[in-house]
């Protein structure tokens, strides 16, 4: 598959649009083919994060209004990574920008990463879980679209995600990969 003509339509302060023409060699041709790019892309092609805040055994959502969906949507805490940044560095930063809270080095669990729209976007996104936070809890004042921070405990959680009240992808993976890594760990896994 090739792609040797590439179309760059719109940039911001975070990501480039680029229209592709694809080719297969056999007859299948696709025009201004959509694909999202990061404007700093790294190697791994991780442009952002997700961190599962977890406060005094209680997992933590915010309810962010979506405006491309004009809705409100409970996810995690998360962001884009900067320049020079690593993913971890990224994950704490968002975290205490966010919700107030602070999470010691090692406190924070990597769960890997996933990508959020394989088919459009050339980026993924770090996943986290931040055990033991501590400080102040607080919504960010100065972003658009940060809602309602709730804290949930587990067996909550567990019947929020299980009715279908978290859409968002990243929210979901932290959640379940956190509790395949506390699997077997015995009650309260969200306290450890």
């Amino acid at each position: 598959m090739s792609h040797e003509r590439r179309r760059l339509t719109a940039e911001n302060s975070k990501w480039r649009i680029f229209f592709d023409h694809l080719d297969d060699g056999q007859g299948h041709e696709v025009h201004d083919y959509l694909v999202i790019e990061s404007l700093h892309p790294r190697p791994d092609k991780i442009a952002g994060v997700c961190v599962l805040p977890i406060v005094n055994g209680r997992f933590l959502l915010i309810k962010f209004h979506r405006h491309a969906l004009a809705t409100a949507v409970w996810e995690t805490p998360r962001g884009f990574i900067d320049v020079g940044e690593t993913p971890a560095e990224a994950a704490r930063r968002e975290l205490t920008e966010e919700t107030g809270l602070i999470c010691a080095e090692n406190d924070l669990i990597p769960l890997g990463i996933y990508a959020p729209e394989a088919s459009t976007m050339a980026a993924r996104g770090a996943l986290f879980v931040a055990r033991h936070c501590t400080g102040t809890l607080r919504a960010a004042e100065d972003e658009i679209g940060l809602g309602e921070l709730h804290l949930f405990k587990a067996d909550e959680m567990a019947c929020f995600i299980a009715d279908g009240a978290v859409e968002d992808a990243g929210t979901l993976i932290c959640y379940y990969r956190y509790m395949a890594l506390t699997a077997g760990q015995g009650s309260g896994v969200a306290a450890r």
